[in-house]
């Protein structure tokens, strides 16, 4: 069918509410409405200001180049450059304390870390 409406249409999401904390409006697609979604990403800061600078960039391209697929799996491409030993528990930015992961082995050993 041709007109307004695209050919193929997802199902509806429900409405759920921003979940900064006291907002009443209705979220985006992020979790957050969009006055609070700027206000967020202003407060958060550039990439660089986060930790995410240059020598992070050169480093984490030096890892995917050299793992191009998942060290876990063995299967999926790597889109993520994993710290070995965290930087918060000691770890360094060499490339033996690298691995590129898949998404979603990373963030099971996101996840793994973070409960342990």
């Amino acid at each position: 069918m041709r007109g307004p409406f695209p050919l193929r249409m997802n199902p509806t999401k429900l409405a759920t509410p921003c979940r900064t904390p006291r907002c009443p409006a209705i979220a985006g697609p992020r979790g957050r409405c969009r006055a609070c979604e700027r206000d967020y990403e202003r407060r958060r800061g550039t990439s660089t200001e986060r930790g995410y600078g240059a020598m992070h960039r050169r480093w984490r391209s030096a890892i995917l180049h050299r793992d191009p697929i998942c060290t876990d799996c063995h299967q999926a491409p790597s889109t993520e450059a994993d710290h070995i030993i965290p930087l918060s528990r000691g770890g360094g930015w060499t490339l033996s304390n690298g691995q590129g992961l898949c998404k979603p082995c990373h963030s099971r050993k996101t996840l793994q870390a973070r409960y342990a």
